[in-house]
């Protein structure tokens, strides 16, 4: 089966995630992008999806987000992981703290310019339910379960809650929710 894994901020598509997804024996295409530039990443990732027209979606955090933006195009099932669904206002403490980039181990800086680029996740109202699955670490200590509950409410989205934090802590129960989002 064919997916894409979307990264989040200061990661890499070499992630454990996405190493742990090929493992599992999905092909798994990961790009490497940068998540803080929205209109040159949603352009290389709208290529992306053109070009190897994948079955599922997956991301997680700011990953998650472009997941949600790529679903509003293209209806492809999509798993959304802790997404950060408002990045204009969630990415606002990097304007006085830089983000850490994981990989180079240097800061991300954002200007408010970066910042006012995001739009805002649509509504998946309307669509097919099995189409869409929100993932929520009810111990993320970046972008609180709660608030990404109230979000799911306000959307009309159901969710899936699992005892993770911000990252996939389990890559073989994720690939056990892909199999059976897959083969609903």
């Amino acid at each position: 089966m064919k997916i894409i894994y979307l990264h989040g901020l200061g990661s890499n598509g070499q992630s454990s995630t996405a190493r742990g997804l090929s493992e599992l024996g999905f092909d798994v295409i990961s790009p490497d992008y940068r998540p803080q530039f929205y209109n040159e990443s949603l352009e290389q990732l709208v290529q992306l999806v053109e070009h190897h027209q994948p079955v599922l979606i997956a991301g997680t955090s700011m990953g998650g987000y472009y997941a949600l933006k790529l679903y509003e195009r293209f209806v492809i099932p999509t798993i959304a992981i802790n997404p950060c669904f408002e990045p204009a206002t969630l990415l606002q403490k990097y304007l006085d703290q830089p983000a850490h980039d994981y990989v180079t181990d240097t800061p991300i800086p954002f200007v408010q310019a970066m910042l006012d680029a995001f739009l805002p996740t649509a509504s998946a109202h309307g669509r097919q339910p099995d189409t869409l699955q929100i993932v929520i670490g009810m111990n993320d200590d970046v972008i609180p379960a709660a608030q990404q509950q109230q979000f799911c409410i306000e959307q009309g989205w159901n969710w899936n809650e699992v005892d993770w934090g911000h990252r996939v802590d389990d890559v073989e129960l994720l690939g056990e929710m892909i199999n059976r989002f897959k083969s609903q």
